[in-house]
């Protein structure tokens, strides 16, 4: 992925939506954390193998990838936030990244706790889950701009 160009691409979309609904993005910057939560936790609830050991529902790949380039999103709005402008990703390999459960506990805690310096570890592990849904970087970066297209699209329609 070309994280440089998801970067300046993310922050043109985080200027519009500041611009187009008069308010200051950096007012924001808690904000775009809850909804990484949320985000991340829609992610989850898509995954039913993970947690859900009451249902024999599959995941829904389509629906999984598209919360996941929601949480991709926030992600690249924190890292404008702390003015990072590219990132190269470094695969996690501590024991705790071996199974989903506690990788999906790990991303969680991450988040509730982000801050610049920790924003890199989140990444890594963000793409790393990723990589365990069987997501390639191709089709994430693919569905990121497409998802990016229809966020313009709401936006211009008042949502």
């Amino acid at each position: 992925m070309d994280f440089k160009k998801l970067y300046k691409i993310q922050g043109g979309l985080d200027a519009y939506i500041g611009s187009s609904k008069n308010i200051k993005m950096e007012d924001y910057k808690k904000e775009r954390i809850i909804a990484l939560q949320v985000e991340f936790n829609e992610l989850l609830n898509e995954i039913p193998f993970l947690f859900k050991y009451w249902t024999n529902k599959k995941m829904d790949r389509e629906k999984a990838l598209e919360e996941y380039v929601d949480g991709l999103h926030f992600i690249l709005s924190k890292g404008n936030d702390y003015g990072i402008e590219d990132y190269e990703y470094t695969k996690p390999t501590n024991p705790n990244t071996q199974d989903m459960r506690n990788l999906a506990i790990g991303i969680n805690n991450m988040i509730s706790r982000l801050h610049k310096d920790s924003y890199k570890e989140l990444f890594d592990h963000y793409l790393l889950f990723g990589e365990k849904l069987g997501f390639t970087q191709e089709e994430i970066e693919e569905a990121y701009m497409k998802k990016h297209q229809v966020n313009y699209k709401r936006q211009e329609q008042g949502y």
